[in-house]
């Protein structure tokens, strides 16, 4: 696809015609009085407290329904919202305060003015593109998004929403108190298509997402931090963020509250930055999606927790490094973590604190075939269906560290896995591991040094209590090691343990490449 300005432009185009054709607007249709009155052009200032929705500009009051030409013929150049202390709306009606224009589109409230529908969205701020004579698009179509309130904001259907189809920055800072209500709201949204989107919220919930972040710039790196606590439902997303996707149908989300996308996959974006402050919590607490140009960094501070996954962090191919940073406890219904890297970078995964899966592993993470290296640090504890599990498909080194213990609860402790492409070895330094299947289990078919260092006990009650093998194992049906083939481009085998025991063997060496092997064992090992 195509994403000049112009093919660009023109699918808004589409997406805004089709939706408004017929259509009554939920907010821009209804009548607005003069609480929200014009100032010096294009200023606009709000004032006092209102039981009224308020739209800017004020003289939409129609029923919108002849189509995109007369939105955005009725759109103003430039609006800027500012807001008198006392200023307050809470109304059933569809918005708050509505803001639509084009251009440079804010809303500036130094007076943490409430705003709250019963029946809508609190806050909605779009910037569209003008279109309302020929060419409709051109090279530099301008257009941005800024918000900045402290302010309660609560909406039924979505708290703050922020739209940009032009090509300038969105920025959103919202630290007051934001919440929908609906059992399938949206806290904050926020959509765009032009340079840096930057979002700064303080506690937030909505049933569906918390926080959701759609970055379409074509460039653009999207930036997400939150200092508070975001909250969805059991089967939502606390924050969702995304470099690319599909494009948002901006009207039909306007029209009913709910954002909806339509279009194919875009790889857009480039760099993703999710910053977590405060516990987040929902069916997956975080997602953080990048296919985009650029990195991919989530960093979580205190508690996450999802019912199906706790932190969920994707580079696609187009992607560079993944980096995943969780300072607090993390917990999910299947994963703890989860971290893939389709990308062309390095993944590294850093745990402080204890991490949980339960029909999943505690901390999965997995490198693509053009990926680099793969290195996981656990401090905390770790369990999951598998405790730890490392899969590095790609071309660099693998290194797991875990520095407390590590439980397989239905498979292996800690798996670790250098594909023949992976170049640099294979590295295991654990503590006290124990697995349903195997304790630790390290396969390295790529090339250098294979080397496990368990300074703790180990413990595979299904099998081997320690796996470490140059070469490509090939296992039984019911699980066990049936072959080792040769790997000529491997080389050292060490293995450095205390006590080591399972239901075959305590401690499982074989070397079939082209280095030194050394097994020592500090402690008891058993096995049949």
């Amino acid at each position: 696809m195509n994403f000049s300005n112009r093919n660009r432009r023109y699918r808004n185009r589409l997406l805004v015609s089709t939706a408004m054709a017929g259509a009554t607007l939920l907010g821009f249709g209804q009548s607005a009085d003069a609480a929200c009155a014009p100032a010096a052009p294009p200023n606009y200032v709000c004032s006092g407290a209102n039981t009224t929705g308020q739209i800017v500009p004020t003289t939409i009051g129609l029923p919108l329904d002849l189509g995109d030409f007369i939105a955005l013929a009725l759109a103003p150049a430039n609006p800027s919202v500012t807001t008198d202390p006392g200023f307050s709306v809470t109304t059933s009606d569809p918005f708050a305060l509505g803001i639509l224009g084009s251009g440079a589109v804010s809303y500036t409230d130094a007076n943490a003015s409430p705003l709250s529908s019963t029946t809508g969205i609190g806050l909605g701020v779009v910037s569209l593109v003008p279109q309302i004579a020929p060419p409709y698009y051109g090279p530099n179509p301008g257009g941005s998004v800024t918000i900045d309130t402290g302010g309660a904001i609560t909406g039924a259907l979505i708290g703050v929403a922020a739209i940009n189809t032009g090509d300038g920055a969105t920025t959103v800072n919202a630290t007051g108190d934001i919440q929908s209500t609906d059992a399938s709201g949206y806290g904050v949204v926020v959509y765009s298509q032009g340079s840096a989107a930057t979002v700064t919220a303080g506690n937030v919930s909505g049933a569906a997402v918390g926080i959701y972040a759609i970055n379409q710039g074509l460039t653009a790196d999207l930036s997400v931090t939150a200092t508070g606590d975001v909250t969805a439902s059991s089967s939502g997303y606390g924050i969702y963020a995304i470099n690319g996707g599909q494009q948002l149908d901006v009207v039909n989300t306007v029209l009913n509250g709910t954002p909806t996308f339509s279009g194919p996959i875009a790889h857009v974006g480039k760099d993703l930055t999710v910053i977590a402050e405060g516990t987040v919590s929902g069916g997956t607490g975080i997602v953080a999606q990048n296919l985009g140009t650029g990195a991919t960094s989530v960093t979580a501070k205190a508690a996450v927790t999802g019912s199906n996954t706790g932190i969920n962090a994707y580079s696609g191919s187009t992607a560079t490094d993944l980096t995943v940073r969780a300072e607090g406890t993390v917990s999910g219904g299947v994963f703890g973590i989860n971290a893939s890297n389709d990308g062309t970078g390095t993944t590294s995964v850093t745990a402080t604190k204890a991490v949980t899966g339960t029909d999943g592993d505690g901390i999965y993470a997995v490198n693509g075939t053009t990926a680099k290296g793969l290195t996981i640090l656990a401090e905390g504890t770790v369990s999951g269906y598998f405790g730890i599990e490392a899969k590095n498909n790609g071309t660099g080194a693998t290194s797991v560290t875990a520095k407390a213990a590590v439980t397989g609860i239905s498979d292996t402790g800690i798996y670790a896995f250098n594909a023949a492409s992976a170049m640099g070895g294979l590295t295991v330094d654990a503590m006290a591991v124990s697995g349903a299947t195997y304790g630790i289990y390290a396969e390295n078919r790529g090339s250098g040094v294979t080397s496990v260092t368990a300074k703790g006990d180990v413990a595979g009650t299904g099998y081997t209590g320690i796996v470490a093998v140059n070469g490509t194992i090939t296992l039984n049906p019911e699980g066990t090691i049936a072959s080792v083939a040769a790997n000529a481009n491997a080389t050292d085998l060490t293995v450095d343990a205390m006590a080591a025991s399972g239901s075959e063997e305590g401690i499982y060496g074989y070397n079939a490449g082209t280095g030194a092997t050394k097994v020592t064992a500090k402690g008891a090992v058993s096995g049949l």
